[in-house]
């Protein structure tokens, strides 16, 4: 098939290969690189010197030692090694070969999972952005985004930044019938969709002290919008 033509010719120069349909199981292989061939599918690049140049990293992880998977339209799995996220291009890149990246697009990919953690591309507001899903019921999902800044550096001795840095930045983001707009880790906001979805805002309230779960910790959201979607 296609896609998974691609994504064999992509993973090469020491990433690891598995293919599986989901649910499945795939031998380790290695393949030899053929960029050639992947122009409609994304493009390898050398790597400059611009991140030697620049404090932090306009690059959701700090180092390429991610453990990831591809999931294809058509239900395939295909595991991969050296991924990161570009949040300045909200684009997933493969190291290769050392001093190269492999620019993933989302031409047949449904979604990549990196480091147990689920990653989809959402087109809103006349862009394509790459969003971590924290919470998904099928009609609403908790999203969370990346954007990274830019700040110059300068020779004022009172400021004390001489190099230029990058500085990564997470919002967090409610999308709703094919909509996103702003969400916060509040109260407020949690008990909107409480009541949205008929539940009392006093239920809620007391099973999150019952169970000891904050409305401003991540780690408790999924808990919490559960209890209000099976209630």
């Amino acid at each position: 098939m296609k896609n998974i033509s691609f994504i064999i010719a992509i993973l090469s120069a020491g990433l690891a290969y598995a293919q599986s349909t989901i649910g499945g199981s795939g031998a380790q292989q290695n393949y030899s690189s053929n960029y050639g061939n992947l122009q409609s599918f994304g493009y390898s690049v050398k790597l400059g010197n611009r991140l030697s140049q620049t404090d932090g990293s306009f690059y959701l992880f700090d180092n390429w030692n991610n453990i990831g998977a591809v999931y294809t339209e058509d239900k395939q799995k295909i595991s991969i090694l050296n991924i990161n996220l570009n949040i300045e291009r909200h684009t997933f890149e493969s190291k290769i070969n050392g001093d190269s990246i492999f620019t993933f697009n989302f031409n047949n990919i449904n979604k990549f999972v990196i480091n147990n953690k689920e990653y989809k591309n959402f087109y809103w507001d006349g862009d394509n952005k790459v969003y971590q899903v924290l919470y998904d019921n099928g009609s609403i999902q908790i999203l969370k985004g990346f954007r990274v800044l830019f700040v110059s550096g300068t020779v004022n001795s009172m400021i004390n930044r001489p190099r230029d840095k990058y500085i990564r930045k997470e919002l967090l983001y409610l999308r709703k019938d094919n909509k996103i707009s702003d969400f916060k880790l509040k109260k407020s906001h949690i008990l909107k969709l409480a009541r949205e979805k008929g539940v009392k805002a006093i239920d809620v309230e007391l099973y999150a002290k019952t169970n000891n779960l904050s409305f401003k910790k991540e780690k408790n959201l999924k808990r919490i919008l559960d209890y209000i979607e099976n209630n």
